[in-house]
């Protein structure tokens, strides 16, 4: 090979490594904002022993290949933080409210472990979020109201926690909701009126609600549980319009009065009616 195809070869390969280069870089470069939010969530958070969740989490590397993280472009649309599986140790910690700064976020979850603290603010800045679940863990305070700007929510995990207080009435007023899993909580007060019609389940056992139920519940409901409260007074105008049951579970409350007859025409494949 002559001097002039050797550098003709040269240059070809110097073309290439660049080529490779630029198309890794462009797969790899993440938002500088989602970047950050994720390295200060890993500090907020640890392994349990005999957890290795983390393992994969090192910044050196493209984050869009961690344990699932799920991106779009240079932007995290879907985070899961923890093993789902029985048996696993999961995560230790506080979530850092960074959270708030994935702002493509369309799901979020962690569950099964032993996470504290209060729920961070920022997350009702995740406008995008569709999916947010944090259950089985040690999270405390409030539900905050502000969670109604998340107009987008399609289902609202929160069970398995120790969450106190009210159940704020904004989180009725999300349009597209269809599921609210606040069960095996401290929540207090009255169950709010949920006023649109994609609710299916509603889950609220365990808890220590007063109060009569509303009658706002949308007939679209498959799935109601709130046994073991101190709700109180008759249910049957509640119950008439529900015709889409298939769980029905209203055990050790104080509910009077009867039970409508057409509730046994419903398709129940589940019903639970027991006192205290």
């Amino acid at each position: 090979m002559g001097k002039q195809g050797r550098k003709r070869l040269v240059s070809y390969a110097l073309f290439l490594a660049a080529l490779f280069q630029c198309r890794f870089l462009a797969f790899a470069i993440l938002d500088p904002l989602d970047f950050l939010a994720l390295q200060l969530i890993r500090k907020s958070m640890n392994d349990l022993p005999g957890s290795s969740f983390f393992t994969s989490w090192d910044f050196t590397s493209d984050p869009c290949n961690f344990t699932r993280v799920y991106c779009e472009s240079d932007k995290v649309i879907a985070l899961n933080l923890g093993d789902p599986r029985a048996g696993f140790p999961g995560l230790t910690g506080r979530l850092d409210t960074a959270i708030g700064k994935l702002s493509s976020l369309t799901e979020f979850s962690l569950v099964l472990g032993r996470v504290f603290g209060s729920l961070p603010l920022s997350i009702s800045q995740l406008e995008n979020l569709r999916v947010l679940a944090i259950t089985q863990n040690f999270i405390s305070g409030n539900i905050p109201a502000s969670l109604g700007r998340l107009r987008r929510l399609k289902t609202l995990d929160l069970s398995y926690n120790r969450l106190t207080g009210k159940i704020p009435r904004p989180i009725g007023t999300l349009p597209e909701l269809t599921n609210v899993l606040f069960c095996h909580n401290n929540l207090s007060g009255s169950v709010p009126p949920f006023l649109f019609q994609a609710l299916t389940r509603l889950d609220l056992k365990r808890n220590a609600l007063t109060g009569s139920l509303p009658n706002s519940f949308s007939p679209s409901l498959q799935f109601l549980s709130l046994s073991w409260n101190q709700l109180t007074g008759p249910v049957d105008s509640v119950l008439s319009r529900l015709d889409q049951l298939s769980f029905l579970d209203l055990s050790f409350n104080r509910f009077t009065g009867p039970i409508p007859d057409r509730v046994f025409s419903f398709p129940l494949t589940n019903l639970h009616l027991q006192i205290k």
